[in-house]
């Protein structure tokens, strides 16, 4: 019981050391972050989710949410993900699985060579119709915000942004609220038309795209938006607090 004890302080201490980031407000909140003080600006993100069986009815899942938020703030030096490229082992194992692991760990490479500084991240699952919250901090060096996170079930389907700039070059200052209407991907690496997990693998693997039904009976996505009328599954609006 002692060694179980030890073992749940350092997973613990991990987390709250490699998550900068602060108030999940998600069906399982359980987030906790370090914060810096001394960051040029602060930000509350809000991710409205608005997957419903009346907007999306197409073979509408059973347990239908989405995964944690994964991501980081950085500079245009790096890059995460980008339609028309394959997906990283990040993003990959992101889109099949919802696990931040992978990606977490590209993000701190990149934070090694001096391409991103803050880890963002949630802890829980958010329903297909509901609301988180992340607070975070950003410098005016490391501007850019990717965050993604899973479409569950699906064999290999997520939302996100990526390389949004929060800076007004124009004004040269932090822009007070970001709105983004986000559009459903497919990371190109799992095989798969319906809301199913553990299919074969796609291969070769495709670059990341919108997300495209190949039949009508498939789901309601074409070009990853409703294709009755245009639908959007989930929104992220950055408002800034600092």
């Amino acid at each position: 019981m002692i060694v179980q004890r030890k073992t749940q302080i350092l997973k613990a201490f991990l987390l709250s050391v490699a998550v900068v980031t602060l108030s999940a407000c998600s069906d399982d909140d359980s987030s906790s972050a370090d914060r810096d003080d001394t960051a040029d600006a602060s930000y509350e993100l809000t991710l409205t989710t608005t997957w419903t069986t009346a907007n999306f009815p197409t073979n509408f899942p059973a347990g239908a949410h989405f995964t944690a938020l994964i991501g980081s703030t950085h500079n245009n030096q790096v890059i995460f993900w980008m339609p028309g490229q394959n997906a990283s082992a990040g993003i990959e194992s992101m889109a099949e699985t919802g696990s931040q692991s992978a990606l977490a760990a590209e993000v701190e490479a990149a934070k090694d060579d001096g391409k991103a500084e803050f880890t963002l991240a949630t802890s829980g699952n958010v329903s297909a119709s509901g609301m988180a919250k992340l607070t975070f901090d950003i410098n005016e060096t490391f501007p850019l915000v990717t965050l993604v996170s899973m479409i569950a079930p699906s064999p290999d389907w997520f939302i996100g942004v990526r390389d949004l700039s929060l800076f007004d070059n124009a004004t040269g200052e932090f822009k007070q609220t970001v709105v983004v209407q986000l559009k459903a991907y497919d990371a190109g690496t799992e095989d798969g038309e319906g809301f199913s997990l553990s299919n074969a693998d796609t291969q070769p693997k495709q670059p990341i795209a919108l997300l495209n039904r190949m039949d009508p009976a498939d789901h309601d996505f074409v070009d990853g938006i409703g294709a009755a009328n245009g639908e959007i599954i989930a929104t992220m609006t950055f408002e800034r607090i600092k």
